[in-house]
């Protein structure tokens, strides 16, 4: 009888490890395992964080999670600053594209699709019922 237990990715971790090398095998026909790596930047001015930027680059794709500039900091170049920074990060690690998820209603879209983001898809009704929109950037 097989039975189902929450558990933590640390007690499942190994066990992930040896199969996922299989699905690699079968679905990108290798199994040297999933390039990873998580970012973290900010932007500081006078010694004080005006702005961050945090996301994870995924075998090839780089994800922007969350960028924030200070409220009387914005419109100042800080947000631009931190996105290409990200993104030459991504480049590095070898990404080939980058995406984020945004509010569909947010004033943000346009600095992201001026700076070359795509609108390719979106979530309705998603966080807080909210309808979220999915940007990329092809490198």
């Amino acid at each position: 009888m097989v039975n189902i237990i929450k558990s933590s990715l640390e007690e499942i971790k190994d066990f992930n490890e040896k199969e996922w090398v299989f699905a690699d095998q079968k679905y990108y026909g290798e199994g040297n395992g999933w390039k990873e790596e998580e970012f973290v930047f900010k932007a500081e001015e006078y010694g004080q964080i005006v702005g961050s930027i945090s996301g994870k680059f995924e075998e090839g794709v780089l994800y922007i999670g969350d960028l924030i500039v200070a409220k009387d900091k914005r419109e100042k170049g800080i947000g631009k600053m931190l996105l290409e920074k990200a993104e030459e990060f991504g480049k590095n690690m070898g990404a080939h594209k980058s995406y984020l998820i945004t509010g569909e209603d947010w004033d943000v879209r346009k600095f992201y699709e001026d700076l070359g983001y795509k609108n390719t898809g979106g979530f309705k009704n998603h966080f807080r019922h909210v309808n979220f929109v999915v940007y990329e950037k092809l490198f």
